[in-house]
């Protein structure tokens, strides 16, 4: 299957069936999220992984069937730790920076100086473009495996990071749940056509 194919092949699935991703293939999936790209590589994410309690989290997102009878519910977390004071950022920037403590400096000062002036709101609304990023990439990678899977926008979120128990500087982005569809797509694929799309000047 080359990459347009697979793309074509991937739907939103509303229902899964009772059968359970191998370890080999979810350990795939992450894996392939975690190479995902990021704003300056902060890589602002975490991803819990939920095997059961599908039920619980369901009634958290509007009792969506396909959360309720997922093999496995990926919960994105942004994370807001992104600021030059913060450990987190000062560990992913040195990566990049060597051994000179000037040159780490100047980094650190490069990569923050939009993160440094937000608000927690606007560092969590910058950490959630990214795990979007990281949602895509695991969703193709499950494709490219034969597991189905579906983006979960629709949830509460303050709920949710209750459910988790998330503290500081973690706050729920984005959910993807995964396993194998229940039926087939009802309907074709549809998407605008590519006049209408796309413009070259």
């Amino acid at each position: 299957m080359n990459f347009k194919e697979l793309l074509n092949k991937r739907y939103a699935c509303k229902l899964f069936t009772e059968e359970k991703i191998s370890e080999e293939k979810l350990r795939f999936i992450l894996e392939c999220g975690i190479l995902s790209p990021s704003s300056h590589g902060f890589e602002p994410w975490k991803f819990v992984v939920l095997k059961d309690r599908g039920e619980e989290l369901s009634k958290l997102c509007f009792h969506q069937k396909n959360v309720a009878s997922a093999s496995h519910n990926v919960i994105i977390l942004a994370r807001k730790d992104l600021q030059s004071k913060d450990d987190f950022a000062q560990r992913q920037i040195r990566r990049f920076s060597g051994r000179s403590e000037e040159k780490f400096r100047e980094v650190l000062a490069t990569y923050t100086h939009k993160t440094d002036p937000m608000s927690p709101q606007e560092l969590y609304h910058y950490a959630q473009l990214q795990c979007y990023l990281a949602l895509m990439q695991m969703s193709l990678a499950a494709m490219s495996v034969g597991v189905d899977s579906c983006m979960i926008g629709g949830f509460e979120k303050e709920g949710v990071d209750a459910f988790l128990g998330l503290e500081e500087p973690f706050e729920t982005a984005v959910i993807l749940s995964l396993g194998y569809k229940a039926n087939e797509p009802k309907y074709p694929k549809q998407r605008l056509k590519f006049e209408e799309v796309v413009e070259f000047l």
